[in-house]
């Protein structure tokens, strides 16, 4: 599972459901829109009406905008080497629209979202600014994920939409995460331009690190020292930039 950084330090592990499913099963197996058949989609062992999509993937039901628009994000996606499958609705839970598996870098989003672009490109640009906060942390080939916005930069009522939807969830400690993904997703062509950036590698020129976040990211050698923040010494390390497994 993913660890959480904000501009705080270090939180607890986003809440995403959990995958005990039985190697081998389908859904013909598994209840559907339940967590199982879920789980079954993101270990790809229930690939039955979902299709992975690639940067030449055609919205033909797109007004060309908006076409453009999740076109960006689908390539940006491609260049970093993170998954992205749409599938039928029996595989997602009713309160589900699309999901960001850092665990795994696969991004899963539900195909008759298609019928409904504004929907469709919504949950794309939500999620996918789940990961840009994955590169944040370090890149997406390792297992952190951070908030990308100053909390200054997020308006009110965007935190207490997040608050709102979340925390009545049970999912209280996701909710700055969640916030920087709203506030991302109410912005046009704003995922796409976080995710170009992370594929160029100039995520943190483009959108520097919080306080917090920075002095993690020198103290963990995920960038160069700077000003007054030095890489942690070896024990720290050890604490504070190794996965509890």
């Amino acid at each position: 599972m993913k660890k959480l950084l904000t501009a705080i330090g270090l939180s607890l592990s986003l809440t995403l459901p959990t995958l005990a499913v039985t190697p081998g099963k389908d859904t013909q197996d598994l209840p559907d829109n339940s967590n199982a058949a879920l789980g079954c989609m993101i270990l790809l062992e229930c690939m039955k009406g979902v299709e992975q999509i690639h940067a030449d993937y055609k919205f033909d039901k797109f007004i060309p905008e908006m076409a453009d628009e999740a076109s960006r994000i689908i390539v940006a996606l491609d260049k970093i080497n993170v998954g992205v499958y749409i599938g039928d609705k029996k595989y997602f839970p009713r309160y589900l629209n699309g999901i960001y598996k850092p665990d795994y870098n696969r991004f899963f989003i539900r195909r008759d979202l298609l019928d409904d672009p504004r929907g469709f490109l919504s949950t794309l640009r939500h999620e996918g600014w789940h990961t840009v906060q994955d590169c944040m942390a370090g890149g997406v080939s390792n297992p952190f994920i951070a908030q990308v916005y100053h909390d200054d930069q997020i308006p009110n009522w965007v935190k207490a939409r997040a608050e709102e939807l979340y925390g009545l969830a049970g999912q209280g400690a996701a909710i700055p995460w969640e916030a920087d993904a709203i506030w991302a997703a109410n912005q046009k062509g704003e995922t796409a331009k976080g995710l170009e950036a992370c594929a160029n590698k100039t995520l943190y020129k483009e959108y520097p690190p919080t306080p917090k976040t920075k002095e993690w990211l020198i103290g963990c050698g995920f960038m160069k020292p700077e000003g007054k923040y030095y890489p942690y010494n070896e024990n720290k390390k050890k604490q504070e930039c190794i996965p509890k497994k």
